[in-house]
């Protein structure tokens, strides 16, 4: 009598497993696909398109045309772009070293046994909401040389009315200011979820050791805050190097060009000139910048820890 070989049936757990593997995977790239989605058209392409015009020119007759490295060449040869850069490189330190220190202090002291802790988060957060247009007016009413706020005070005190719009210090400063002021709530909101996230237990055991407060800051506070530190550091800069705002709407780069910042510089070649070539390549350097800025601060954290 002949053996009929036996059908091998599927295992039913094994095709249940692969059903089950299926639909999680259709479940991921359900949620990934649309961010990927999202970043090819609206981060990746324009990219490509950005670096594409960098190499280009525009002319009312000619039209855009290509013309290789030369934006490139005059961004490294051109005095005026070193100058555009040492700007914004200069306000980004003041802006950056004043918004730490200030963000820190003040997180510091929000977070201590007080009262009222609520409140004074919520102010320190207000002006991250305010219109930059509406600071900008109210520094106008300020600063404004015949009848502003500042030199009616002077003009009380029996001291001469200053001209700030025309002061290249002043302009500095009150830009500076402002990125500052704008800029610092965030900043108090970063550093107290930093430090509402370090252990009580240790500061308690570093007490009973003897610690003072100094010492509680540097040896526990500061390496316990450092990712959050290294994250703020890197959105201070990106931040710093996007400054427009406060350029455009209170000094206009004066006085004679002297306040001009990377980002305002970019609006003026690509929009005021109509030069996108010119626009485009300045904003892959600066990219390229800010890249590297990151990729350093990133390392310096790793190497830390």
């Amino acid at each position: 009598m002949m053996e009929v070989p036996a059908v091998k049936t599927p295992d039913v757990n094994e095709m249940t497993r692969r059903r089950i593997a299926m639909r999680e995977n259709l479940r991921g790239w359900g949620i990934i696909g649309p961010i990927i989605l999202y970043l090819i058209i609206f981060t990746f392409i324009p990219l490509i398109i950005l670096f594409r015009y960098s190499f280009t020119q525009d002319d009312l007759f000619k039209g855009t045309f290509f013309v290789g490295l030369a934006n490139y060449v005059t961004i490294f040869t051109n005095p005026d772009y070193y100058m555009l850069f040492l700007t914004t490189i200069l306000i980004a330190i003041f802006t950056i070293g004043l918004s730490l220190v200030l963000g820190m202090l003040i997180a510091l002291g929000v977070t201590g046994p007080i009262r009222g802790k609520g409140f004074y988060r919520t102010v320190y957060y207000i002006p991250v909401v305010v219109s930059m247009a509406v600071v900008a007016q109210i520094a106008n009413v300020w600063l404004s040389y015949n009848d502003g706020t500042f030199n009616n005070i002077l003009v009380s005190l029996g001291l001469e009315k200053v001209a700030w719009y025309k002061s290249t210090f002043w302009m500095y400063f009150w830009i500076i200011v402002i990125c500052v002021w704008k800029g610092l709530g965030a900043t108090v909101i970063l550093f107290i979820a930093g430090l509402n996230a370090i252990p009580v237990e240790v500061y308690e055991a570093a007490e009973l050791d003897g610690a003072d407060g100094w010492t509680r800051f540097f040896k526990i506070t500061l390496p316990q805050l450092r990712p959050m530190l290294v994250f703020v550091m890197i959105t201070s800069i990106i931040g710093a190097f996007n400054i427009f705002e406060p350029v455009q709407l209170i000094s206009e780069g004066g006085p004679d060009g002297t306040t001009k910042v990377i980002l305002y510089q970019i609006y003026n070649e690509a929009f005021q000139n109509g030069n996108y070539g010119m626009g485009s390549a300045i904003s892959v350097v600066v990219l390229l910048i800010l890249m590297a800025l990151t990729m350093l601060n990133m390392k310096f954290g790793e190497e830390k820890d």
